[in-house]
């Protein structure tokens, strides 16, 4: 028998412990493989483009079970996401207390929305891993160690807590965190959490701050320099954690109604304030984006060339256009104007004309995409435009309200009338379900109808049409609500833990169609371009003048015709260029000058200039209202309609008074009573 030098005896300990340290890897590697990264299909990823794909992925989906559509709780979490299909996702949300400080989205007061409530502040992460998913999701399957001896020690001190042997709680300083027993430490060779799967793929993730909510201490943190600091120290703490910049979700800085407070115009310095002073603390190398509304009157107040100088993406709501509160059964995500919508401005194209007219740099306007859908009950038969049916409702998180939501077919405490896409393929999509489906080809969405019913929804027509906009527009990319509002799943669920499971086929047909057209460079038939030449933008006339307004338009075939508006207000037209309208005896007052072009396709572009007469004098516009029929009235098919409007005029006749049915004229009648 052979023996062993002493010398050979420890080189043979050490290669045996390298050894053993090289399984350990390749066993750590082969681990987080098998949990490391679903394929949902689609023929292209986020490596084949230059767009960004940014992902909402929130804390309380994984809840939901089979009464929202899933397998059963712990679906909707990190695990089943397909990686190569987004370039950031944050983790949403994270609330605002009363101190300026930051808390877990679980921690939010439930009564937040009475008078006078207000939110304490609270632990950032909430470390009960038995009553939360903030641990599951953001650092994996999780061991809860109960007794702390030598071995649990050390591991813990491995994870940045901080213990002692037999004792009975834990702090964690990078978090700023304490508490006692359990130890919420990561499992060895267990699931990876968010963070570490996220960076595995190349992928970023941000820390979004407010949402609905939560935001109700955001204008006050932003205007008063204590509460200021404590914000942005827990930002730095998100960042220590391992993520890749801020996400502001302020719903909404300025004189605007939120969910529970009505902010004011001194709103947008601060948020200015806020964004330099979080740049300052977490450096260049970091991402600061916000969630802001697509709501045209609520951009005005931005200095948008100083938050391009220190934000990276301005991620527009591009939907919530219609919702529970609207009077119409309208668009939840219209690309488009459409005929008869209740606010004629809610649409992505206006959204850009706005933000464009303002001077936001188109490389840093991402758009948002839902992957879900908004139901109302209607006053009758259902179908666009109809008018909707409200009723007393008292709902988290807003509390008592009065909304046409949709609760029979997408029922509340598991949808309240908003469901995911995947849940609407399940529910009225498929084969003998009851619905309708109809596309409005102005608009270029779908949506579904039964009985008394409206949804309005993204499926992937519209998404191929919404990528096509980004495409065309040059944007930086899109925002998506949620990542998990298209996910479909089948087979087995491998099980990491008591919470987290995966999923050996999950599909997700909207971001794969996103990817896809991004990809491409796909703009299938590009619009028209316009532009008004005169008058200039921000020309000031007297009252009485005449406005000579002028625009040139091209497309890759030709242009039908040139449409000039006063707002919504059609002026006129012309069929051929040189494309002009001259606008007479303006009376004083602000007006937004629109021309629209239209190519042979009926595709449309618009250029928009502001302007400003000023004085006395000019011709007053005439005023009408419709008397007959009402609101919302019902007939039935084969009816006649009589139709009846009064005008008047203050200082000349009424000339005629024209009835359309949305954009085709009825006819019209040039005496009273007008009908």
């Amino acid at each position: 028998m052979k023996t062993l030098t002493p010398s050979a005896f420890y080189k043979w300990k050490h290669y045996q412990i390298q050894l053993r340290q090289l399984c350990v890897v390749i066993c750590l590697i082969i681990t987080s493989s098998l949990v490391a990264q679903v394929s949902t299909g689609g023929n292209a990823t986020t490596s084949q483009h230059q767009k960004q794909v940014i992902g909402y992925i929130t804390n309380w989906d994984a809840w939901k079970s089979t009464t929202a559509g899933v397998p059963s709780p712990g679906a909707l979490t990190h695990l089943n996401i397909d990686y190569s299909k987004y370039t950031i996702l944050n983790y949403s949300f994270f609330g605002v207390a009363k101190d300026g400080s930051l808390h877990s989205g679980d921690l939010r007061n439930k009564n937040i929305y009475q008078q006078g409530a207000v939110q304490e502040p609270g632990d950032i992460f909430y470390t009960d891993v038995y009553s939360s998913w903030d641990m599951h999701i953001l650092f994996g399957e999780i061991d809860p160690v109960q007794y702390i001896n030598a071995e649990a020690k050390t591991r813990a001190e491995a994870q940045g807590f901080v213990v002692e042997i037999g004792g009975s709680t834990w702090s964690q300083p990078t978090w700023g965190l304490s508490g006692g027993l359990p130890v919420p430490l990561h499992k060895e060779n267990g699931a990876p959490g968010l963070i570490e799967l996220a960076h595995q793929k190349g992928v970023k993730v941000m820390a979004s701050i407010g949402g609905w909510s939560m935001c109700k201490h955001f204008p006050e943190m932003a205007a008063d320099p204590v509460k200021r600091a404590k914000f942005i120290a827990d930002c730095k703490k998100l960042i220590a954690v391992g993520f890749d910049g801020i996400d502001l979700d302020w719903e909404y800085p300025g004189p605007y109604s939120g969910m529970n407070f009505t902010g004011s115009q001194a709103d947008f310095a601060n948020f200015e304030t806020l964004v330099q002073e979080i740049r300052n603390a977490i450096g260049p190398n970091k991402l600061i984006t916000a969630a802001m509304s697509a709501d045209p009157k609520k951009l005005d107040g931005f200095n948008w060339s100083k938050l391009a100088n220190t934000m990276d993406y301005f991620n527009m709501m591009t939907y919530d256009f219609a919702r529970g509160f609207s009077n119409k059964a309208n668009h939840n995500a219209p690309v488009y104007p459409y005929a008869g919508a209740e606010a004629s401005n809610f649409n992505w194209e206006s959204t850009l004309q706005q933000l464009t007219s303002m001077g936001v740099p188109k490389n840093k306007i991402c758009f948002g995409a839902p992957f879900y859908g908004r139901g109302v009950v209607t006053n009758g038969p259902a179908d666009l435009n109809v008018a909707t049916v409200k009723r007393a409702e008292t709902v988290q998180p807003d509390g008592p309200i009065q909304t046409a939501a949709d609760f029979t077919n997408w029922p509340r405490d598991v949808y309240d009338g908003t469901p995911n896409y995947f849940f609407i393929k399940q529910k009225a999509l498929s084969p003998n379900s009851g619905w309708t489906k109809k596309w409005d080809n102005e608009a270029k969405v779908p949506y579904l109808i039964k009985d008394n019913y409206f949804l309005s929804y993204d499926d992937e027509e519209s998404i191929a049409k919404k990528a096509k906009f980004i495409n065309i527009n040059n944007l930086a990319g899109t925002i998506v609500w949620t990542v998990f509002g298209d996910l479909e799943f089948s087979g087995s669920a491998q099980s990491f833990g008591p919470k987290l499971k995966r999923w050996s086929n999950v599909k997700s047909p909207l971001v794969n169609k996103m990817n896809e057209l991004f990809a491409s460079g796909g703009t299938g038939n590009p619009p028209p371009t316009v532009s008004i030449t005169s008058p200039a933008q921000g020309a000031t006339f007297t009252a009485g003048a005449n406005i000579s307004i002028t625009a040139n338009a091209s497309d890759n075939i030709s242009v039908a015709r040139v449409e000039f508006y006063n707002g919504s207000a059609l002026l006129g037209e012309d069929l051929n260029a040189p494309y002009s309208y001259n606008w007479t005896n303006i009376s004083a007052g602000s007006y937004t000058i629109v021309a629209k072009a239209y190519d042979n396709e009926g595709t449309s572009a618009t250029s928009t200039v502001k302007v400003s007469v000023t004085g006395t004098g000019g011709n007053e516009l005439p005023k009408v209202s419709i008397t007959s029929p009402a609101e919302g009235a019902t007939f039935t098919a084969g009816s006649n309609i009589m139709v009846s409007a009064n005008a008047s005029d203050t200082d000349g006749t009424i000339s005629r008074v024209e009835f359309y049915n949305g954009n085709a004229m009825l006819g019209e009648d040039s005496a009273a009573p007008h009908n």
